[in-house]
């Protein structure tokens, strides 16, 4: 009942948060275009789609979800992949770098449609680009491991927010 009472909007514990040493988390929504090309297996060819993050940031570290849909050229098909990402923030001299991992369902729609996983491994610079490489295994009755490697330019699509954002 203690524990309710502090946290009701309001009370004195409510009222104490407003001073906090250290960073606050924060949520960003993201979006932006992704490109690149298929390494493996043959046929090789480009790919060009779109990508969505939510993130939240804590300190040096961020947890989120994303998802993207893609084109690609090799297979003549569309790609869709989604799930959890995880990433460390490091400070530069001039900029912050984040390096990281995401991953989770993948979903292909060509002559044959495939279901599988991917994941991915990822270093973002500025905040907004980022250089990444993806392996991807799609059960389409034999077996298909794609491997990708790519670049990312997603931008704010919202003001920060949560209980950090100013």
């Amino acid at each position: 009942m203690l524990a309710l009472a502090a946290a009701w909007p309001g009370t004195a514990a409510a009222e104490r948060r407003g001073y906090a040493i250290g960073a606050r988390p924060v949520w960003f929504l993201t979006g932006g275009a992704t490109g690149g090309g298929t390494v493996a297996p043959a046929p090789h060819g480009g790919f060009v789609g779109g990508e969505l993050s939510l993130v939240r940031i804590m300190e040096r570290r961020l947890l989120g979800i994303y998802a993207d849909a893609y084109y690609d050229f090799a297979v003549s098909g569309t790609y869709v992949t989604l799930g959890p990402e995880l990433g460390l923030i490091r400070r530069s001299r001039s900029f912050p770098i984040a390096i990281g991992i995401d991953g989770g369902a993948a979903f292909r729609a060509a002559n044959e449609r495939a279901l599988g996983v991917t994941g991915r491994v990822f270093l973002a610079m500025l905040g907004s680009l980022s250089i990444y490489c993806r392996y991807a295994y799609l059960d389409d009755g034999g077996g298909d491991h794609v491997v990708q490697v790519g670049v990312s330019l997603k931008f704010p699509l919202a003001p920060p927010f949560g209980a950090g954002a100013r």
